[in-house]
């Protein structure tokens, strides 16, 4: 069995929360978490696909990083993590 981690590329992780610390995703936050799953042994880095937010008082996923681009990116970077895309399925 293959262990990765779904990496935040859009604001604010995955809660919808006033509460939980507020953040915009970065490709340095993200090359982060890559470097720290690699050397925690996880297989690899799935990046999801959000190309609009929720809106609201949060800004729930309204500022996102492009998935495709920012895992070509990490890939560069040489990790022997595999670094995977997700695909919208709807579009």
């Amino acid at each position: 069995m293959e262990v990765g981690v779904f990496i935040p590329i859009g604001n604010n992780g995955w809660l919808i929360s006033e509460n939980a610390p507020q953040y915009k995703p970065s490709f340095d936050l993200n090359k982060q978490i890559v470097q720290k799953a690699e050397k925690f042994g996880f297989d690899f880095a799935l990046s999801m696909i959000k190309l609009r937010g929720f809106g609201g008082k949060t800004e729930f996923w309204d500022h996102n990083l492009e998935s495709f681009t920012l895992m070509a990116g990490l890939a560069a970077g040489k990790f022997p993590i595999s670094c995977v895309e997700g695909v919208n399925g709807d579009l």
